[in-house]
């Protein structure tokens, strides 16, 4: 998964995390490990799907109210797993 695009944002007790994917197997295994990292985790993030078109789109995973701060470890495993090296 070399050709994904990571983008983070993060602010006091707000994070998202936007993963762009370009095929459709991309968009599978970007679900796939974040249903898998779901209840490894212990969270609940919000997951909105946008599609550009029928290859391509974005995965956005957004937490608001991250008191414990359990977006990062999430976005870092879950970036890891998706050999996803560089976030912007």
């Amino acid at each position: 998964m070399n050709r994904c695009k990571a983008h983070v944002n993060m602010e006091e007790r707000y994070s998202k995390l936007t993963i762009e994917y370009d095929s459709i197997q991309e968009k599978q295994k970007i679900c796939t490990c974040i249903n898998d990292l779901i209840p490894k985790h212990k969270i609940s993030p919000q997951i909105t799907v946008e599609p550009i078109d029928t290859e391509r789109g974005e995965y956005v995973i957004e937490f608001h109210d991250d008191y414990d701060k359990k977006a990062g470890a999430f976005f870092e495993e879950l970036l890891k797993l998706l050999n996803i090296q560089k976030c912007d």
